[in-house]
């Protein structure tokens, strides 16, 4: 703050108008209205703002959530998911079909590997495509929340362009409380800017959404592998070559011997057949495109453990948090001035 003035002969005292003069200059520029360490802290809130998603890897890891997300939305449905089932179902109405003509004695002679294949194997594939099946049913909620969210390629930048305007907020505003000057804009653009970091995440209801990651993550996580969809790859193998032999070989060799022979479960097959290995092809397909993906994923919620938690679980608290120490910091000096005013 400048000092008073004083005369150059101590015989003589500053005139009133002077005194005045240099007392409203004083107010007007005043001690700092916003003190300097405030604007250090929103400026240091805005670089941590700016550092964690590069720390965190969020920008390549949230946009491969993203593709994720968006490439299991055609399967994940209550709906698309019972009519996996039935396919299954069906398959197994084929096989118990097989067994049913080879306990009456319909079926027919001759070798018929992949007929043995199918019927030997399938329990086991029905067991565990079943099972994955179940992981999906029990998690289209999940899904769903989460695909409500903000398109998550975005929310690197919900942290990163807040953070920069803060740091600036923080930087100009230092240097200017560092001179003695107000920034009563630069204040309200702080508050603004905090207050939106809280509101945030109860707008896009983080809170409430962002922890449906962890039951998908944790539970697809035996799902999604690459030695899981090989195995899921030589199921259909299987199963191809099975219906294939079954409709090409064996139920012409049946109807040859057994014209009255039942073959509805077979036929059954035949008519689902089609539709049926689209979609299991498309399924099995988006996996296999997937399984790097789920892992930055998995990556991503896993990149805070190390301090205790899980980032998806606790995500609004990263808005919340550098919010509510943003408003704190700049809104401390005003509060306290108007309460001393009273």
């Amino acid at each position: 703050m400048p000092a008073p003035p004083t005369p150059s002969d101590t015989s003589e005292l500053p005139a009133y108008d002077d005194h005045a003069s240099w007392h409203s200059r004083a107010v007007e520029r005043g001690s700092p209205a916003q003190p300097h360490v405030a604007f250090a802290v929103v400026a240091a809130i805005g670089v941590a703002l700016i550092l964690l998603p590069i720390v965190l890897g969020m920008f390549p890891r949230s946009a491969k959530g993203e593709r994720m997300l968006a490439e299991f939305g055609p399967y994940m449905s209550t709906a698309h998911v019972d009519s996996l089932q039935a396919d299954l179902q069906a398959i197994e109405g084929a096989r118990q079909n097989v067994l049913t003509l080879q306990g009456s004695g319909n079926a027919p002679t001759g070798q018929y590997s992949y007929v043995d294949t199918f019927v030997r194997d399938y329990p086991a594939i029905r067991a565990d495509m079943s099972s994955m099946l179940d992981t999906m049913s029990a998690n289209v909620a999940n899904y769903e929340q989460l695909s409500s969210l903000p398109p998550f390629s975005a929310m690197p930048w919900f942290f990163a362009l807040p953070g920069a305007a803060l740091t600036a907020i923080g930087i100009i505003g230092f240097r200017r409380a560092r001179r003695g000057d107000r920034s009563p804009v630069l204040t309200a653009a702080g508050v603004l800017l905090g207050a939106g970091l809280v509101i945030a995440p109860l707008a896009f209801g983080i809170f409430e959404k962002a922890p449906a990651a962890d039951p998908i993550l944790d539970d697809f996580s035996t799902v999604l592998t690459h030695d899981e969809v090989r195995k899921v790859q030589g199921y259909f193998v299987t199963l191809v070559g099975g219906q294939g032999e079954l409709n090409s070989r064996y139920t012409k060799a049946v109807r040859d011997s057994h014209p009255a022979a039942d073959l509805g479960g077979i036929d059954e097959l035949e008519n689902r057949w089609q539709p049926m290995t689209s979609e299991f092809a498309g399924l099995i397909g988006v996996m296999n495109d997937n399984v790097e993906n789920f892992d930055s994923v998995a990556a991503l919620n896993d990149s805070t453990t190390a301090i205790g938690f899980r980032a998806f679980g606790q995500l609004g608290w990263f808005f919340v948090l550098p919010g509510v120490a943003t408003v704190a910091a700049l809104g401390a000096g005003p509060v306290r001035k108007l309460v001393k005013r009273r």
